[in-house]
């Protein structure tokens, strides 16, 4: 149960009151909302400043807003909960997704718990099997919607109009296509109402490049463009105007440096400075990449070209001589060394205030039933309330002093409270961290944006608020979730489908978190070894498709130096430096290639939405079309085959206005735009 706070209740009740009488068509006035609050002198005040967030201005941040303006954002942020969790997962934790019998064609759940979830799939299911086959259901979706729509106050007037449907001397059918018009038209006032709100929304669309500093060469990078190498110095201080327009140029509109903060020396790992991820000061910039005012710098410069830029908050673990450890060891597992063997997966410490003797856990993950160890990471605790505050503190920190847009939060899922608890056996606060995080950042600064590095606990993390989640692999969850990585890994055109399918859903959705895709990053190996010949076809359909994108800089040469120990591209354990006019040129031609035709579907398609594409009698092709915003025709397909045969693909789709048929060779993919 979430709990509001006391300073910004009355801007809270404020703004349910005038929503909900959006909501019924009223008009109700201000002042017999004070006296339903109890006649609060400055609710005119309040309310005024809820609605100055709607005119579309630029955020100037926390410092420039007075108290009142800053409990009014804070109230949006609250509203703005609200609403995905009535559009998203349901207005309770504990409520599934509809599950709907077919006649004559068995059961399909929605792929989530909230309104839109439950119109996606019957939009979808009526389209292809006739309402008629669905009517039985009317009463279902009155209790589903009353369940739905009871724990917040605002929605009372809907649920009246749901009750008086059902009471109403209409056919079943009449009711039927009633209450679907009615959901229909709710639920599209409420996304309507989220965008508004949505200062994050940025993230969700947002093409991200990954740099990784410490190896991409930047004076190579120049030369092989045949500029000149540059001045040289700091990474940061290097990093030009005309470096970062040569990445905007490619299509990318986000860049995320990974690996900004001192490494740790204790158990460094590898010859080539350590892992990006054991962090010994989370507040600051390696020394090696230049000062603070060199990275503000590159901030500033990359908002001017148009860019935002995302950094690394890694919540789970620092270094084993971090600066937390050694300031507050309280703020980790840790055990009495006094008497104790040292336990598996700890190591020793001492404070250096006192002089006490610890065992410290390394950071851990679970892994079949057991922990598996980063050896040299120290585990931090959140069931400390004090560590809490303290992350939160530091990553607030990064937005003020550095005006960064937002975070890819490391291995986020491993510090939700049921995930915490049951590895390392404590109990937790009821709270959510990462909610506590989201919401405060947000409050603050609405704009910034989260996402989640994942592979468990989807609904959890998308009811904390982050924007996007990796989408890599399948996940067990109520309504499904097929990864995008895994999907086009597996060369399965049956899985690669249904991964279509989610993203579809995923990309239209505004309750929830979003899909991250991608075919590489710093984790995985090259999408050169990984796909094959299936590369082109793979990267045609990531790159293409509208929503959140996640692209390796290298990749685009691709760039490939892997060591045993370490599968990825660009190992951390030995040294490694891009180079920028090696690599593999015919790849280099077809990302040239394929950015281009990202940026002229994105020019011609604005806003694109996406439609899984169905196969024909030969079902080894896969592939979606690309709509333009409002309208029900495609203007393009993407199509690809992952096969080793030539195939025959046919769409003759009269929805989306499309007769088209071809070939596609083994691997091969084909972009066609239509009139």
């Amino acid at each position: 149960m979430r709990t509001r706070r006391p300073a910004i209740a009355i801007v809270l009740a404020a703004s349910s009151f005038l929503w909900s009488q959006a909501q019924a068509g009223g008009s109700g006035s201000l002042s017999s909302a004070k006296a339903g609050l109890g006649g609060t002198a400055s609710l005119e005040e309040a309310a005024q400043a809820f609605r100055q967030l709607f005119d579309g201005g630029r955020w100037h941040g926390a410092s420039a807003l007075s108290g009142r303006e800053a409990r009014a954002q804070s109230a949006s942020y609250e509203r703005l909960r609200e609403l995905r969790e009535v559009l998203g997962i349901g207005g309770g934790r504990g409520m599934l997704p509809f599950t709907f019998n077919v006649s004559g064609a068995g059961s399909h759940t929605a792929q989530n718990a909230g309104l839109e979830g439950f119109v996606f799939a019957e939009e979808s299911l009526s389209a292809k099997h006739g309402s008629q086959a669905l009517r039985h259901h009317a009463k279902d979706y009155a209790a589903y919607l009353d369940a739905l729509l009871a724990p917040v106050s605002w929605a009372s007037p809907a649920r009246r109009q749901v009750r008086d449907i059902m009471a109403s001397g209409a056919s079943e059918a009449e009711k039927y296509d009633r209450l679907m018009g009615f959901a229909r038209d709710y639920t599209e006032g409420l996304r309507a109402q989220v965008a508004s709100l949505d200062k994050s929304r940025w993230v969700k669309d947002a093409r991200v490049y990954e740099i990784f500093p410490r190896a991409f060469n930047l004076a190579g990078k120049r030369q092989a463009s045949g500029d000149p190498p540059g001045p040289g110095g700091p990474f940061f201080a290097d990093f030009q105007g005309s470096d970062l327009q040569a990445i905007k140029a490619q299509g990318f509109d986000t860049v995320w440096v990974m690996g900004i903060f001192p490494i740790g020396l204790r158990n460094q790992s590898g010859t080539g400075g350590g892992s990006p991820y054991s962090i010994k000061d989370h507040e600051t910039i390696h020394p090696a990449l230049g000062a603070e005012e060199d990275f503000k710098g590159f901030v500033k410069r990359a908002h001017q070209c148009g860019l935002k830029v995302i950094i690394d908050f890694v919540p789970n673990h620092t270094s084993m001589d971090s600066e937390l450890l050694m300031a507050r060891p309280e703020y980790f597992i840790h055990k009495e060394a006094a008497g104790n063997p040292q336990p598996r997966g700890y190591f020793d410490h001492t404070d250096p205030a006192t002089g006490a003797k610890y065992w410290i856990a390394h950071g851990g993950y679970e892994s079949f039933g057991s922990i598996d160890f980063w050896i040299d990471t120290a585990q931090v605790d959140y069931s400390s309330l004090g560590l809490r505050r303290e992350m939160v503190r530091i990553v607030l920190g990064w937005v003020q002093r550095f005006g960064v847009d937002g975070f890819r939060v490391d291995m986020a899922y491993l510090d939700l409270n049921a995930n915490f608890s049951r590895a390392w056996r404590v109990s937790m606060p009821q709270r959510e961290f990462m909610e506590m995080l989201i919401t405060s950042v947000k409050s603050a600064y609405p704009g910034t944006g989260f996402i989640a590095e994942a592979y468990d606990g989807w609904d959890s993390l998308s009811w904390c608020g982050f924007d996007l989640i990796y989408s890599k692999n399948d996940m067990a969850r109520a309504g499904g979730h097929h990864g995008w990585y895994d999907a086009v890994q597996s060369r399965d055109s049956i899985w690669i489908r249904e991964a279509l399918k989610r993203a579809e859903f995923l990309q239209w959705q505004t309750g929830g978190s979003a899909g991250l895709d991608f075919i590489g990053n710093h984790d995985e190996a090259s999408p050169s070894r990984a796909l094959g010949s299936w590369e082109r076809g793979a990267a045609a359909l990531t790159m293409l498709m509208p929503g959140g994108l996640l692209f390796y800089g290298s990749q685009e040469i691709g760039f490939d130096k892997p060591i045993p120990s370490e599968p990825k591209s660009l190992p951390f354990g030995v040294p490694v430096v891009v180079d920028w006019k090696g690599g593999d040129p015919a790849i280099a031609a077809f990302y040239r290639d394929i950015f281009k035709k990202a940026s002229r579907l994105r020019e011609r398609l604005p806003s694109a939405s996406m439609r899984a594409l169905e196969p024909g009698p030969d079902g080894g092709w896969v592939g979606y079309a690309l709509r333009a915003q409002g309208s029900q025709r495609a203007g393009a397909l993407v199509l690809a085959n992952p096969t080793n045969r030539w195939v025959q693909a046919q769409v003759k789709d009269p929805g989306l206005g499309v007769d088209w048929s071809g070939s596609l060779e083994p691997c091969g993919y084909a972009v066609v735009e239509l009139d």
